[in-house]
């Protein structure tokens, strides 16, 4: 962490914490996870990867929450059978090949040449926030869309890295909200796909169900040093 630098926000401002100083993403990588395991959560916590990819982030949590289990949600084939791969024999996880959203639904995925990057929705501003690097649809596939309340009948701690469908996904975990302590919603300051729901919004639908914003982590910053994009992480208030 002292590779960053802080900064101090107003009384309920939606502004940036724990912003790497340097250009990109890398220094303190899931910061949050760190403030997330300074809340107060279930001994053995149910936590939801939403856009798990290849695993790494739920490795971190299951090293950060030894006693929890792991609901691993990855719409894109190969990696879900990689994340399947990876965690088989350990029952602390369980995988979904699915993509999560408002309701049930087939969906097209555009695959980019970094999948990482793949999304549900037309991707955008995303080219000038990777402004230099070769970035394109290697294909599109159709991918199986449910609500998370419809899943699962429990959650504490809700991840998504959604590229751009966090709300939609949120608004498909209405019933499970009331039992959340916190979420963790990839977040953007200018829509980097087609309709995405910027962290004013994210904030404003968060809080009619009680939670409230914590900061803002592992900002990426462009060349000029303006925030693009961060982590979010919103706690019960």
């Amino acid at each position: 962490m002292s590779s960053e630098r802080r900064a101090a926000c107003a009384p309920g401002a939606a502004c940036p914490r724990a912003i790497p100083a340097a250009k990109g993403r890398g220094a303190g990588r899931e910061a949050w996870l760190e403030r997330l395991a300074a809340l107060p959560l279930p001994q053995a916590p149910v936590i939801v990867d939403g856009g798990a990819n290849k695993g790494n982030v739920t490795a971190r949590l299951l090293t950060t929450f030894p006693g929890a289990r792991v609901e691993a949600f990855e719409p894109q084939p190969r990696l879900a059978r990689k994340l399947a791969k990876r965690f088989a024999g350990d029952a602390r996880v369980r995988v979904h090949a699915l993509a999560l959203g408002e309701a049930p639904a087939t969906l097209t995925l555009s695959v980019m040449n970094r999948p990482t990057l793949s999304s549900l929705l037309p991707p955008t501003g995303i080219r000038d926030k990777y402004a230099g690097q070769a970035l394109s649809i290697a294909q599109t596939i159709d991918v199986p869309v449910a609500r998370l309340d419809a899943v699962l009948d429990r959650a504490d701690v809700i991840k998504l890295d959604l590229q751009g469908y966090e709300l939609p996904a949120l608004r498909g975990a209405t019933v499970l909200l009331g039992g959340v302590s916190a979420i963790v919603a990839e977040t953007a300051r200018t829509p980097l796909y087609a309709g995405q729901a910027l962290l004013p919004e994210l904030e404003a639908f968060l809080g009619e169900f009680g939670f409230t914003l914590d900061g803002v982590y592992e900002c990426f910053r462009d060349g000029d040093g303006r925030i693009v994009s961060g982590d979010a992480l919103f706690r019960r208030a």
